[in-house]
């Protein structure tokens, strides 16, 4: 008992100290919860003068990534503050840091809720059984809202339709074809998006002219959208399918397909260089005889592109990557990533900002089929390290869907589908620590109480913060899932339905968007009783 009031006595003490001294005080106080998502926190200090003598380099606010967020120092009487650059990520614990003295304060801010969910392509035709979405994807644009395209029949054609989500009003535009238009244009197809920092959307998607599939691109910033351009070369007689794009810091934009040339399919890339503002001639990135199929592609914020693809005989595929460098002139060629005598297949690709580069695909057949996965480090002369099983011991079934996604301290996650023993599907996920190089175990992310999951997708805001979405049977069918990662205590939450049981009976395929502001979007497609529709659901 005596010793507890010493110490207690002893801690009196020293905070009577730390005020005679005059110590800084945090604004919010130490630990403090439910701060406000665009608060400035900052210290109060003795004297004005004291204030005013802080800067950006003495007083800093840190991410749970240890990374400095970017914004000013401002001073108001003894009052110095650090003002974020865009709202702070929402259920995030940030450090406020001092030089000097030297002063940590912790604080996490509010944890916001979901919106409620709304369906987002024409409403009025809601029970037309004919009109179907499918293929929804998102991206957030540089306003602080998102764009969602999917494809669905409209007056007698299947077209590529975009909406635009405000921030400021939180309503979503009127869905808009924009696909190629007139006599000559066919069915349009699975759309795929993505957007540059200056926020300039892309998408890219495969459509029917002149008797066979082609590949077109449009862009959009600010709300308008460029007249549809082919990527493909029309001398190749096969149909072009299978757009998948990437963007790098400056804008360039690359985009890969696939494509029978008349003697087998390839994959082809065409590269937009912004500061000429055109695309580049489309060009051939295989170079085996055999069929290549699922290419993906990404891109470092220096310019770097990375593309890769499945390609050989059915059974005995395997996974190949080539590079393009900055010029977007040349590409190199491919790398073998896969091992030799297993059947590779469904790659996936994340780059980081440091500009390295994560490979994941599906290796082995049958019941033996597990995640691999290849780290290429930061540069471009750098080579591609071992490839790595990720295992559970828990998960002894096929595995299959892996995505990747790298936050701004180059750390990448990786989620994918996965029977157990029952021939249950369970969404696992494990993550990089670039700094050791080393995956953590594989842990289950799904709900366990239900039944399989599967379609697992990935994002990642500013402050670290990781989100997976999925798709998940159970006692009202199928439902879109979600769970996050906090990065401060490397702990995923419980998962949340994103869909509502009693609007729908099957929700799935769910794509995840993040603004600059930190906002979240989750996209997908619901059968509504009458026909699928798409939906989406905002995190503010």
């Amino acid at each position: 008992m005596r010793l507890r009031w010493a110490i207690l006595a002893a801690a009196m003490l020293m905070c009577s100290t730390a005020a005679q001294a005059g110590w800084p005080t945090p604004v919010p106080a130490q630990a403090a919860t439910n701060v406000s998502r665009v608060a400035a926190p900052g210290f109060r200090f003795a004297t004005p003068a004291a204030a005013a003598g802080q800067t950006a380099d003495r007083l800093q606010l840190l991410s749970p990534l240890g990374l400095p967020v970017p914004g000013v120092v401002k001073t108001a009487g003894d009052l110095a503050v650090f003002e974020p650059a865009v709202p702070l990520s929402g259920c995030t614990t940030y450090t406020l840091q001092l030089a000097a003295p030297a002063q940590r304060s912790v604080f996490t801010t509010a944890c916001g809720p979901w919106s409620a969910p709304v369906q987002i392509d024409g409403a009025r035709t809601a029970r037309s059984v004919d009109l179907p979405v499918s293929g929804v994807q998102v991206a957030a644009a540089g306003d602080g809202g998102f764009v969602a395209v999917w494809f669905q029949d409209d007056v007698g054609r299947r077209a590529i339709l975009a909406s635009r989500f405000n921030a400021d009003t939180q309503t979503w535009s009127p869905p808009q074809p924009i696909d190629l238009h007139g006599p000559q244009a066919g069915a349009s197809s699975i759309p795929a998006i993505a957007a540059d920092p200056q926020g300039r959307i892309t998408v890219a998607w495969f459509q029917l002219v002149d008797g066979r599939d082609a590949i077109f691109a449009t862009q959009s910033l600010g709300g308008t959208w460029t007249p549809p351009q082919r990527l493909d070369a029309p001398a190749l007689p096969g149909n072009a399918t299978n757009p998948q794009l990437a963007a790098d810091a400056a804008g360039n934009v690359t985009v890969v397909w696939q494509q029978p040339d008349g003697r087998h399919t390839g994959i082809y890339a065409a590269h937009w260089v912004s500061a000429q503002r055109r695309w580049l001639a489309a060009r051939r990135l295989d170079r085996l005889s055999t069929n290549a199929y699922s290419p993906v592609v990404g891109a470092t914020p220096g310019g770097c592109v990375v593309a890769a693809w499945q390609q050989g005989p059915s059974g005995r595929e395997a996974v190949y990557a080539a590079a393009l460098q900055t010029s977007g002139a040349v590409w190199s060629a491919p790398t073998r990533l896969s091992a030799k005598g297993a059947s590779a297949t469904s790659p996936a690709l994340a780059t980081t900002p440091q500009g390295a580069v994560v490979a994941a695909w599906t290796q082995g057949r049958g019941a033996s089929r597990r995640i691999a996965v290849r780290l290429r480090p930061g540069g471009s002369v750098q080579p591609w390290g071992a490839a790595q099983v990720l295992q559970s011991p828990a998960f002894t079934g096929p595995a299959l869907s892996p995505a990747l996604a790298a936050d701004a301290a180059g750390h990448v996650t990786l989620a994918w589908e996965q029977q157990n023993s029952g021939q249950r599907e369970a969404i696992l996920a494990a993550r990089l620590q670039i700094s050791s190089r080393n995956w953590t175990s594989p842990r289950q992310i799904d709900n366990p109480t239900l039944r399989s999951a599967g379609s697992p997708v990935l994002a990642v805001d500013a402050a670290g913060n990781v989100y997976c979405a999925w798709y998940q049977d159970g006692p009202q069918g199928m439902q879109v899932q979600v769970a996050r990662d906090d990065p401060t205590h490397s702990l995923w939450s419980a998962p949340q339905a994103l869909s509502d049981p009693d609007a729908t009976v099957q929700a799935s395929f769910p794509a995840l968007a993040i603004s600059p502001a930190g906002s979240v979007m989750a996209v997908w497609q619901q059968f509504n009783g009458w026909r699928t529709i798409a939906v989406a659901r905002w995190l503010p």
